[in-house]
């Protein structure tokens, strides 16, 4: 289960391109396509690089001026989904 010490960024066997508005997404391991739009693409833009969770719900929080507390829980929700489907890497603690 995630939270909010742990670093998350991109596996690096996903290749995402641009589809209009949206981001369209191939796990190489599992040859499934994935898309998103919006928010999800915003977050999937954000970890390209490790991010500590709790920072990236800031700046969710921040930019869309919205509760942290519904950022922190839809946030979590999404990477949760995005593990399942092998689409991040996850290490506990903060970045060395």
């Amino acid at each position: 289960m995630l939270n909010l010490d742990c670093i998350v960024q991109r596996h690096p066997d996903v290749i995402a391109a641009e589809a209009g508005e949206d981001l369209v997404m191939v796990s190489l391991a599992n040859g499934v396509y994935y898309g998103v739009s919006d928010v999800a693409r915003e977050i999937w833009e954000a970890i390209e690089h490790p991010r500590m969770i709790s920072d990236l719900i800031d700046d969710l929080a921040t930019t869309y001026k919205i509760d942290r507390s519904k950022c922190e829980q839809e946030t979590l929700a999404f990477l949760e989904d995005l593990l399942a489907e092998r689409l991040v890497q996850v290490k506990d603690g903060p970045l060395s």
